[in-house]
């Protein structure tokens, strides 16, 4: 079975209309809980292959890092239609693993997170010439949630070094 690419979400886009700020964020901040979640869980698995451990976590690192990026290009100064592009283009490399059926929590923790990711995406505002104006909590928000992306980078890479 070949590796699913993110990127499929991002066909969503074009799919959808633009949604507010706040929808925006809420829903980058649901897909980073995601994340959150998922790396205690997978600190304490045992009886899974280390290579499947291992593309889960490069997923979560990606996931986890792309969604930092995002938070940053969202607080930039740019139309939302370029905003969306880098963006969708940050998501586009990143690669969902295959994960064996029974490892069933793990495969749920994993589809959970691209479900999360493709609202996120969708979610995106594509207006060509539109620029959203953000409010001061709505940055605060954006910077809490990049801030919680580096916080999550030290349960990451000891999860790395598990493997």
């Amino acid at each position: 079975m070949k590796p699913v690419k993110v990127s499929l979400a991002v066909l969503l886009i074009l799919a959808l209309s633009s949604c507010g700020a706040s929808t925006v964020i809420n829903n980058l901040q649901l897909a980073l809980d995601a994340v959150t979640a998922a790396l205690p869980v997978i600190a304490s698995i045992t009886g899974v292959p280390p290579a499947t451990v291992a593309q889960v976590t490069k997923y979560l690192d990606d996931v986890n890092t792309a969604l930092g990026q995002a938070s940053m290009i969202l607080s930039a100064t740019a139309t939302d239609a370029e905003k969306a592009a880098k963006i969708t283009q940050i998501f586009t490399a990143i690669v969902k693993p295959d994960v064996p059926a029974q490892y069933q929590p793990i495969v749920g923790l994993v589809g959970t997170i691209a479900q999360d990711v493709a609202q996120f995406l969708s979610s995106l505002p594509t207006s060509p010439s539109g620029t959203t104006s953000l409010s001061a909590q709505q940055r605060t928000q954006l910077a809490k949630i990049t801030r919680q992306t580096v916080a999550n980078k030290p349960t990451i890479q000891q999860l790395m070094l598990k493997k």
